[in-house]
């Protein structure tokens, strides 16, 4: 299988993973989706908040606690500069802080008096522009994570027809809305608490929309008999998205589109053809696939299958795609499994250069229910990385087991 290394620098099988064993679901479905999105470009009266520098605090503090009202009496009770008081004073004014009456008394503005509350210089830019991101099918804003375009991808029209050709895979499904965006979704934002989750300034007023166009995100989508995880770019694979997961597990446009996707016997028919083929390219059509009781479907290949000539080790408790389907690879014996579990750990370990203590036993307790193995101890595994020659491995596992002793 190749990835899509446009849209995703993660495969799907781990996705997958997480899901059945950091999440607990039993998956049933990946699905590779193009999410409608709209793009918003809004002009407003922007507040936002920012850390105070030094000498502003405490001339703002000054002013409205303690009975200061020149720059004079500035100056004078912090022992500072005369020259960079009324620096300072010139920019908090600029800023809309600071009001200048008549003979040079000063007084804070409400915007002032606000930020000296909260701690916070709040600046206002009159008349600004910028993009906010509502998911399409319900006009939900998007989390602040979607808004890095180094990490995140969203594709305009034009790139959508690229990214779903036929040669192209995984191949994406772009989910279609039919109806234009709810511009009361501009005012629901004046209400949320969250607003830095979202990517939103402290205030927006005077706000108006100026353009409205459809973008797609591409996410996995993962169905399992307990629900739906969604899993974006961010994240790369290793945690899902709780808030599109939420959003699309209530809309019925795409649940009713999901269903309608593939029969089952139809599905379960692509996942025998592909476990067989998959079988017949690495020499062991003897061996049959297995469906197992939770519906998934596996395939179970004897110790000798795995090693330097054979499978690698570390696939034993994966999976493989089958359309929207998949099956896993399995060895029913312990030895190999727990083999796999050093090559997996030293996989996401032991090129790091740290891992905390709490890191690697959620790590190990995870890849321990994966292989259906009892978690092992630090030591031990130490003593297995040293004898297996994963050298790095064996230097974090050390590192863990000095520092908890």
């Amino acid at each position: 299988m190749t990835a899509a290394p446009r849209l995703m620098n993660f495969p799907e099988e781990r996705v997958l993973e997480d899901a059945a064993f950091g999440q607990g679901i039993v998956p049933t479905r990946l699905y590779a989706l193009l999410l409608p999105v709209w793009q918003v470009e809004i002009r407003a009266d922007i507040t936002e908040g920012e850390d105070f520098f030094l000498i502003d605090r405490f001339l703002e503090r000054g002013l409205r606690h303690g009975a200061l009202h020149t720059v004079d009496e500035l100056t004078a009770f912090f022992a500072l500069d005369r020259a960079l008081v009324a620096q300072a004073v010139r920019f908090l004014t600029a800023i809309g802080h600071l009001r200048e009456e008549p003979g040079g008394r000063l007084s804070l503005t409400q915007l002032g008096q606000r930020s000296v509350d909260d701690d916070i210089r709040y600046v206002v830019t009159r008349q600004d522009r910028r993009k906010l991101y509502f998911e399409a099918l319900s006009c939900t804003p998007l989390t602040r994570a979607h808004y890095d375009d180094e990490v995140v991808t969203l594709l305009t029209a034009d790139e959508l027809a690229r990214a779903t050709r036929s040669d192209h895979y995984p191949r994406f499904a772009p989910i279609q809305v039919t109806s234009g965006f709810d511009r009361s979704a501009l005012d629901r934002l004046k209400d949320r608490k969250d607003r830095a989750r979202f990517n939103l300034p402290v205030a927006l007023d005077a706000l108006e929309s100026l353009n409205e166009t459809l973008v797609f995100l591409p996410v996995y989508l993962v169905r399992g008999r307990e629900g739906l995880l969604v899993y974006g770019q961010a994240e790369a694979g290793t945690a899902h998205d709780p808030e599109l997961s939420e959003l699309c597990s209530r809309a019925p446009e795409l649940t009713n589109a999901l269903d309608n996707e593939e029969m089952a016997e139809e599905a379960d028919e692509r996942v025998l053809r592909s476990a067989r083929k998959w079988l017949r390219d690495q020499g062991l059509d003897t061996v049959a696939p297995e469906q197992d009781a939770d519906g998934t479907w596996s395939v179970s290949l004897p110790a000798d299958a795995f090693g330097e000539k054979g499978i690698p080790v570390s696939r034993i408790g994966s999976y493989r795609m089958a359309g929207s389907r998949f099956f896993r690879v399995w060895c029913p014996e312990e030895t190999p499994r727990k083999l796999a579990l050093l090559h997996r750990l030293d996989q996401r370990m032991g090129s790091r250069r740290q891992v905390t203590q709490q890191e690697a036993e959620e790590l190990i307790a995870r890849l321990a229910r994966q292989l259906r193995l009892t978690v092992p101890q630090l030591s031990r595994l130490r003593s297995g990385a040293e004898k297996t020659g994963l050298s790095g491995l064996e230097a974090q596992l050390a590192r863990l087991v000095n520092e908890g002793q």
